[in-house]
């Protein structure tokens, strides 16, 4: 009996070190990438509600335009963070990073290209959101905490692409000091006003669009990904702080989920 016990043991064993192996070889196999996260040209901030937001926030253009800039980079680099590391050559602190930022900037040019056809990754309830947005739509209204998810990019829509001059050298030397295989460039930063959509006919609102045009290269300087994120928000909501935290993370979320 006791031989038995003995051996029953030892099989139990036996069987849960084979299990162990092989959940440790299948989280072997997941591969992580590491993601490189580049930040718009400031020259290239388009608005033409900078009237209304100075008015508003009572802050200098100056003063907002930086703190999109720098909110959407944060925004981006903690969406996908959720997903693979993130080094963000704008927000993170070593010294070396922004040295690095302004060589990539300036082997950096930019040109508007056709959008390509992106079909990034849902939330866990895309039914109901989809939902709410066809009753949104209904009436001439889109919430910005599901535009840039669910709206597709026009099949015709122009992007701004980042063109890296001998990118396969560039890209080389950064996979090597960072080990960045995946290089997300946010190239374009734009708020306009559709007069066309009025929210209030009466009070004359009318739907703004904030968008972030981004493109996406692998180690390899394979494109990935080339397109824009967008989100909404009425005309009398002119509180940058209120855009940031309305806006951005749907916008991040949209950008982040184009990653492979």
């Amino acid at each position: 009996m006791r031989r038995l016990l003995l051996l029953t043991t030892l099989f139990a064993s036996l069987h849960f070190s084979a299990a162990t192996a092989q959940t440790k070889e299948q989280a072997d196999t997941v591969q992580q990438h590491r993601v490189m996260l580049i930040p718009f040209d400031p020259r290239y901030y388009l608005s033409d509600a900078d009237r209304d937001l100075m008015e508003q926030s009572k802050m200098e253009p100056v003063r907002f335009r930086s703190e999109f800039r720098y909110n959407i980079d944060r925004h981006v680099q903690r969406a996908v963070n959720g997903g693979n590391p993130c080094i963000s050559l704008l927000n993170d602190t070593a010294d070396a990073l922004e040295e690095t930022m302004y060589e990539i900037l300036g082997r950096t040019g930019y040109r508007y290209e056709k959008a390509i056809p992106i079909t990034p990754k849902k939330s866990d309830e895309p039914k109901t959101i989809l939902k709410t947005i066809n009753n949104q739509n209904q009436k001439e209204h889109i919430d910005s905490k599901t535009a840039s998810q669910y709206i597709p990019v026009k099949a015709d829509a122009m992007y701004m692409h980042a063109v890296v001059s001998k990118p396969q050298e560039l890209f080389a030397k950064l996979h090597a000091e960072y080990e960045a295989d995946y290089f997300v460039f946010l190239t374009q930063f734009e708020i306009k006003t559709n007069y066309q959509s009025c929210l209030d006919i009466a009070n004359k609102i009318y739907k703004r669009e904030v968008m972030v045009h981004f493109t996406i290269y692998d180690k390899d300087a394979r494109l990935i990904a080339g397109s824009y994120a967008t989100s909404f928000f009425p005309s009398d909501s002119n509180n940058p702080n209120k855009i940031i935290g309305d806006c951005f993370p749907e916008l991040a979320g949209y950008i982040a989920g184009c990653l492979p």
